[in-house]
C-alpha cells in the first residue's frame, strides 16, 4: 500500500514529500542524506521542519531487492505509533519520483505447547501394581 509520496532533488540528492495513513501524517518530510563513518549507519535521516524546529523521526538505507532493484529501506519511529514503521521507498523510472510502499508484516506462527506425557489414572495405576 503507498503511503507516501516524494519528489527527488538531484542537486542536493533529498526526497521530499508526505507520508500519510490514517493515523499518521506529516507534511514536507525530507530524506536528507548523510555521511556514514559506519557500514550500520544509515544513509538517510528522515525529518520535517516545524514551527519549533527540525524533528528527526526515521531513517533510511540503501538495499537492492532480489531482483536488482535499488530501493531505500525506511524506518518511521514516533512516540504516538505502537512501535516502528517499517516501509520502502522506491524510484520512479524517470528517478523524479518515489512512493513510500508499506505492507503489514505477516503474523510469526505461535509456537505450540509441548506435549506433556499424560498422566496415569488411578484405575490403570491399580493394574500395574
Amino acid at each position: 500500500m503507498i503511503i507516501g509520496n516524494f519528489t527527488f532533488d538531484n542537486k542536493t540528492n533529498t526526497y521530499t514529500g508526505d507520508v500519510t495513513t490514517l493515523t499518521f501524517q506529516r507534511s514536507k518530510v525530507q530524506l536528507r542524506p548523510v555521511e556514514k563513518s559506519g557500514d550500520r549507519e544509515p544513509d538517510y535521516r528522515i525529518v520535517a521542519e516545524t514551527e519549533f524546529g527540525t524533528v528527526e523521526f526515521g531513517a533510511a538505507w540503501k538495499r537492492t531487492s532480489e531482483n536488482g532493484r535499488n530501493f531505500l529501506s525506511v524506518s518511521i519511529d514516533d512516540p504516538a505509533l505502537s512501535g516502528s514503521l517499517n516501509a520502502a521507498l522506491f524510484d520512479s523510472d524517470d528517478g523524479e519520483k518515489a512512493v513510500l510502499v508499506w505492507n503489514r508484516p505477516k503474523a510469526k506462527p505461535e509456537a505450540k505447547p509441548e506435549a506433556k506425557p499424560a498422566k496415569a489414572s488411578a484405575k490403570a495405576k491399580a493394574r500395574a501394581a
